[in-house]
């Protein structure tokens, strides 16, 4: 059996992309909006930020999860949803 060699470019793409998907399905879990509009609010946040897509994506999907992994921008991404955030930890509790 061969192994199909994969650039490295490709790998990172589909894993941004599946970063992409987990922080848009987390919007919309949180906001119960569609996908559409969570992915107009992850965009919204770049404009606002700077940061790129798949990079904030990452730091919401680590703030929204109790992994407890420390990933970059996750103040940035904190302060972006620091409302929907909070309105969940009291939801839980």
């Amino acid at each position: 059996m061969t192994r199909t060699m994969v650039p490295m470019s490709y790998r990172t793409v589909d894993t941004s992309r599946r970063v992409i998907d987990l922080a848009t399905g987390i919007l919309v879990g949180l906001r119960g909006c569609s996908e559409r509009d969570a992915f107009a609010e992850l965009v919204a946040v770049v404009q606002h930020t700077g940061i790129g897509l798949g990079s904030i994506a990452r730091a919401l999907v680590a703030i929204a999860g109790s992994s407890g992994d420390s990933v970059p921008y996750q103040a940035e991404a904190f302060n972006a949803w620091a409302d929907l955030l909070a309105a969940r930890a009291v939801a839980i509790h």
